[in-house]
């Protein structure tokens, strides 16, 4: 995961060593020298800034993905209660890990009125049993196990520090829960 970050942050590095059009690297012509006139300065971004913008791109993209995971099932269809263990083995882990984005319940909302609305009807069905299921993880991993075997979840939560998890799932709870109960 930290090679992938990496590569990812050289990537964002290394696109600022381009060559900019209009620069000492081309042609000057009166068009883009009139442009450069009235052009705002360019603001250049630190090494440090740059790495922060990335980072906090990869912890968007993977709430994204996590919360993906909810929607990709309807809750009463075959198998919805080993799809709503997944789902919620995979939040779980997520909000376990290190890349939960600093404003988690605005970019939960970002994610949730970005969906079409067959999207969120779909979210709004399986919200309550992932958000109960994720809570049931955090509280008594043992008593979940059996469920999670079926499901196919080899996550280890027992040996996981699961203390921030359920406050991070009730701030989630917070923006998803809308009218359920």
């Amino acid at each position: 995961m930290r090679k992938i970050l990496g590569w990812i942050l050289c990537g964002a590095l290394l696109a600022g060593c381009a060559p900019v059009p209009g620069t000492a690297s081309a042609p000057a012509t009166a068009q883009t020298a009139a442009t450069a006139e009235t052009a705002a300065p360019a603001v250049t971004a630190t090494p440090e800034e740059a790495v922060s913008t990335a980072l906090g791109a990869v912890k968007t993209r993977r709430l994204t993905v996590v919360l993906n995971g909810c929607i990709a099932y309807e809750v009463d269809s075959a198998g919805g209660s080993l799809k709503t263990a997944i789902a919620a083995a995979d939040l779980v882990v997520f909000l376990a890990g290190d890349f939960v984005p600093d404003d988690l319940p605005g970019e939960t909302a970002a994610w949730h009125d970005g969906l079409e609305a067959e999207d969120q009807a779909t979210m709004d069905a399986n919200w309550p049993k992932v958000y109960s299921c994720a809570r049931d993880i955090c509280e008594d991993p043992a008593a979940q196990q059996g469920l999670l075997d079926d499901a196919g979840v080899t996550a280890d939560f027992g040996a996981m520090d699961l203390a921030g998890v359920p406050e991070q799932l009730d701030a989630m709870n917070e923006v998803l829960a809308h009218d359920n109960p």
